[in-house]
């Protein structure tokens, strides 16, 4: 009996520290930081802003950069742009690449995304990158976060004007693109 007590005690032992560690392993990948974490890359603060030289690009909203010593992804605010697969996305790309890459870019952010991305706003020599591919029509006002009035009437005159994705019969935007591709 006393070693069935022993192998009892062992047990519980053994499944309070599995429960423990799928409720830290939980709290991890909720946090979408939890590879940065593990790679030693320390947490970004909420608020922020920093000078960097964009190291890469990948897509059309989305740039890479050295920041506090790590490369991180930086999303651009108040814009979505067509996704790679979707029309127009390479294109969309290739424009932020023309605006940013290997170039010093400031930056100003006051939100991180649940995949540890500072979502910025970006200027290069005083241009704001957002506003820049809106005026391509690269992109879109992402109107789920932003309600720049500014943003909305130079994509509206872009529109009228069919530059870019405008010159698509019925552009899809990339909101909408995602929904529909992430059922499939």
């Amino acid at each position: 009996m006393i070693g069935d007590e022993a192998s009892l005690r062992v047990i519980r032992q053994l499944l309070a520290a599995a429960v423990l560690s799928l409720a830290i392993s939980s709290t991890w990948a909720g946090s979408g930081c939890a590879d940065e974490e593990r790679r030693g890359i320390p947490r970004l603060p909420h608020i922020g802003s920093a000078e960097v030289i964009a190291a890469g690009v990948v897509d059309g909203d989305t740039f890479v950069a050295d920041i506090g010593g790590a490369p991180r992804r930086i999303r651009l605010a108040r814009i979505d742009a067509p996704e790679k697969r979707q029309a127009f996305g390479h294109r969309a790309e290739q424009a932020l690449r023309d605006l940013v890459w290997r170039r010093t870019v400031q930056m100003r952010w006051h939100q991180v995304d649940r995949n540890c991305r500072p979502i910025a706003e970006v200027r290069v020599d005083g241009t704001d990158v957002s506003e820049a591919l809106v005026r391509l029509g690269m992109a879109w006002q992402y109107t789920a976060y932003s309600r720049d009035a500014g943003l909305a009437a130079i994509e509206q005159q872009v529109r009228n004007s069919h530059i870019g994705l405008w010159s698509d019969a019925s552009p899809i935007p990339p909101w909408e693109w995602r929904r529909a591709h992430d059922k499939q």
